[in-house]
């Protein structure tokens, strides 16, 4: 119903406004031409959005064809109720500025007119020429309301996840408040009243009066009534004249939570994660476009994973979004960092071969390993597939670790056919049904900060160079063959906390830069945008809008390392071994790692981080040894076998260590004290579930730390 009102508006607003047939033109400047005014309605993709849209002047397109240069000079003039209200000299035109078809310019009115005329007159003299003139019938009443809650809560922390954006969400006992913005065009409307109130409850209604003269754009706040425990609601919100002669309404999907989930503040849950919109579905053979509900759409057995961390990010496993995990931020968007996704293989497939594909999770999986007081670590096992669920007998494990600090790691093992290419890394941002990229996403998507300290600020969409290209410049290509880069990005302009995504083994700049798309004649995103993923089932990759964004979340690519680009990798083997398939067969096996995390933290805290992360310190120890892979990128962690109850390390960094994270193997018994730099550290200080030790220290320069356990190990008894 959501779309159909959509777009039925749109509809009356475009033949109300558009009513111009082209005409001949011929004057004494011998220009031959055909002149073309009519109203651009602007695009729903378009600023600007909500209520801003609201009371927005009229903006003009004139188009002018001629086969040969204009020789005249063009200007538009606006008419309200027979007065001139706004002319406008044609400056794109009269410069002679022209693409394929012709000469085109857009002129915004500061008043709405009722009639528009376009002129030309010769450059050097003659008379003025009226080329064409049209009546306008504006809209005589505009409206819209937007609700929010009173407090913004991340949805994961109310159990939900990518909530339609043009929804309203609230947990139980939450207020929340609706704005609502008018105009009336034709007269004044004395008395009018905005009223609003929960179909679950009509009996509580509330009402404010809104000032509406006319030609003068109002806006009211209303405080919403108290709300009924109905988890599934609809808000009725509506704008009277003085008589009680209902002139506009709007109706807003609302959901309530009244029992909210219990995260951790750190650790991981299984959970189910509540989507109350229907799955939008499509036939692949016919194309028709039909839902399923969200409750039935996997196994039963299937499960979600949240991991909570202590700055408030959540990092999220969803079986809408095929497993594939992703920063689900306060403000309803998440960014992923990909996934591996190989290069359309031998034998035949449909479509892309990568895990989004695999939307009812019949390959996906993804496990709790550990959630202790130091360490989060969860699992998740896919294998690429195509379209129809064709798999090769390739598979990928990503293991993904979490620390207290709220930093981790993704750690990627891949099993492949030998020669077969794999992508790994792509910036990708998830949006909400109904949330349109450029209402959301700043222009500043991704900063590049190199470990050297440099930076490098991008915009998107990322301009074109002299060539139609988009690519880095050359001088930020060849650095990052010796400085590994740090991406820091924006899942929402309003969001304070950032991704980061960092691999010092990552000798190149992502090299893709997705190009924005463009419908009928303007642009409607900075970068890549799908609704194929998540959620969504039946579509294939596409490269262009779709409505569909009214009915499922989408993504938005922002840059990729490709195929060709990988990192290199922490480890590398040649084995003879089972493929997904069971055939016996030589496989390489592949590992990467990448520090992770989402947070507020400045540029040089970020550097520190890297650095940290790149290189371990050097270490003297008593009481203990190191195991032969004594520091494992993967996890963060510095490993040692435990001889004694008592083990001293010095650590010496040779850059900024930061919260150095220990496996102790063998520890014996209870851990009675961790004393670091002669101070007895305090719980909250540092962390210990019996195996791994993390500590909440900064380390710049020599210092001892000192363990002691309740007994010695049974090796040195």
């Amino acid at each position: 119903m959501q779309i159909m009102l959509r777009i039925r508006f749109f509809l009356i607003f475009c033949l109300g406004l558009t009513a111009v047939s082209p005409i001949a033109a011929q004057d004494d400047c011998s220009e031959n031409v055909e002149a073309r005014v009519h109203v651009d309605p602007g695009h729903p993709w378009r600023p600007p959005f909500g209520l801003d849209r609201v009371g927005q002047p009229l903006t003009a397109l004139v188009e002018v064809t001629s086969e040969k240069g204009l020789a005249r000079e063009y200007s538009l003039v606006g008419y309200l109720r027979g007065k001139e209200v706004g002319r406008y000299a044609l400056t794109e035109i009269n410069h002679q500025r022209r693409d394929r078809t012709g000469y085109f310019e857009r002129v915004t009115f500061d008043a709405y007119p009722d009639e528009l005329a376009l002129f030309a007159q010769c450059r050097f003299q003659g008379k003025l020429v009226e080329l064409t003139r049209e009546k306008i019938q504006p809209p005589m009443f505009e409206a819209d309301a937007v609700a929010q809650p009173e407090q913004l809560m991340n949805p994961v922390d109310l159990g939900m996840v990518l909530f339609p954006a043009d929804w309203l969400l609230l947990a139980a006992g939450q207020k929340a408040f609706v704005d609502v913005a008018a105009i009336s065009r034709d007269r004044d409307l004395p008395g009018a009243r905005v009223t609003a109130w929960f179909e679950s409850l009509p009996g509580e209604k509330i009402t404010e009066a809104i000032r509406l003269g006319m030609e003068r754009r109002s806006q009211v706040s209303l405080r919403l009534p108290s709300a009924s425990s109905t988890e599934r609601d609809v808000l009725h919100v509506a704008i009277s004249d003085a008589d009680g002669k209902e002139l506009w309404q709007k109706k807003i999907q609302t959901s309530r939570v009244n029992k909210l989930p219990y995260w951790p503040e750190f650790g991981a849950m299984y959970t189910k994660l509540r989507f109350d919109a229907p799955i939008s579905v499509r036939d692949f053979k016919s194309g028709a476009f039909s839902s399923m509900g969200y409750e039935d759409a996997w196994a039963p057995e299937l499960r979600d994973v949240v991991v909570s961390l202590p700055n408030g990010s959540r990092f999220v496993f969803w079986r809408g979004s095929s497993y594939i995990p992703f920063w689900a931020g306060k403000h309803d968007t998440g960014m992923s960092y990909e996934w591996a996704e190989t290069s359309p293989p031998p034998g035949g497939f449909v479509d892309s071969v990568e895990p989004l594909m695999d939307k009812e999770l019949r390959y996906g999986r993804v496990e709790i390993i550990e959630s202790t007081a130091a360490r989060v670590h969860v699992r998740w096992t896919y294998q690429s597939c195509d379209f129809l669920y064709k798999v090769w007998g390739d598979e990928a494990t990503e293991d993904f670790y979490f620390y207290p600090d709220g930093f981790g790691t993704r750690a990627l093992t891949l099993k492949r056919g030998p020669g077969v290419e794999y992508e790994l890394s792509e910036i990708i941002i998830l949006a909400p049904q109904a949330g349109f990229p450029f209402s959301f996403l700043p222009s500043n998507i991704v900063d590049i900060l190199f470990v050297d300290g440099s930076k490098r600020e991008t915009s998107f969409p990322y301009p074109e160079d002299e060539e139609g290209k988009r690519e880095w410049p050359s001088e930020m290509v060849k650095k990052a063959e010796g400085t590994p880069i740090i991406y820091r990005v924006r899942l929402h302009k309003d969001e304070v906390a950032t991704p980061i995504y960092f691999n010092p083994l990552d000798t190149h700049i992502a090299p893709v830069i997705f190009p924005p798309f463009f419908d009928r004649g303007v642009m409607v995103t900075p970068d890549y945008w799908g609704s194929h993923w998540p959620l969504a089932r039946g579509k294939s990759t596409g490269w262009t809008i779709d409505d569909r964004i009214f009915a499922s979340p989408s993504h938005n690519s922002v840059i990729s390392w490709g195929l060709h680009s990988r990192p290199n990798p922490v480890s590398t083997a040649q084995i003879e071994t089972l493929d997904t398939l069971g055939r016996s067969r030589l496989m390489t096996v592949q590992r990467w790692a990448w520090l992770i995390g989402m947070t507020d933290a400045s540029d040089a805290q970020l550097l520190d981080r890297a650095r940290s992360f790149t290189v371990p310190p050097s270490l003297e120890i008593k009481g203990g040894r190191l195991e032969i892979d004594s520091y494992v990128s993967e996890r963060r962690a510095i490993r040692l076998v435990v001889d004694a109850a008592a083990v001293t390390v010095v650590l010496k960094p040779a850059v900024a260590c930061l919260n150095p994270v220990f496996e102790l193997r063998g520890a014996p018994g209870a851990l009675l004290s961790v004393t670091f730099g002669g101070r007895s550290l305090k719980p909250g200080e540092y962390a210990w579930d019996g195996h791994t030790l993390w500590l909440d220290v900064n380390i710049a320069q020599p210092e001892q730390l000192q363990l002691k356990f309740a007994r010695s190990p049974a090796s040195t008894r």
